[in-house]
């Protein structure tokens, strides 16, 4: 179960980058703290990379 908790967030990673580039953001806020938007994409694109290599070692391990 937790493998695939790891992929739904790593998808939801990934869709939340493309929202920001779809908008043209200027801006992001994570937990309230608000921060130039290549920093928040790069914050999301590391939490999708940490949740898929979680969901790919959870899968070789099967």
């Amino acid at each position: 179960m937790k493998k695939y908790i790891s992929l739904v967030i790593g998808i939801l990673a990934i869709i939340n980058i493309a929202y920001g580039f779809a908008n043209d953001q200027q801006s992001g806020s994570i937990f309230g703290i608000e921060m130039n938007i290549w920093a928040y994409r790069s914050v999301w694109a590391v939490i999708a990379i940490i949740s898929f290599t979680d969901f790919y070692k959870a899968t070789k391990k099967r």
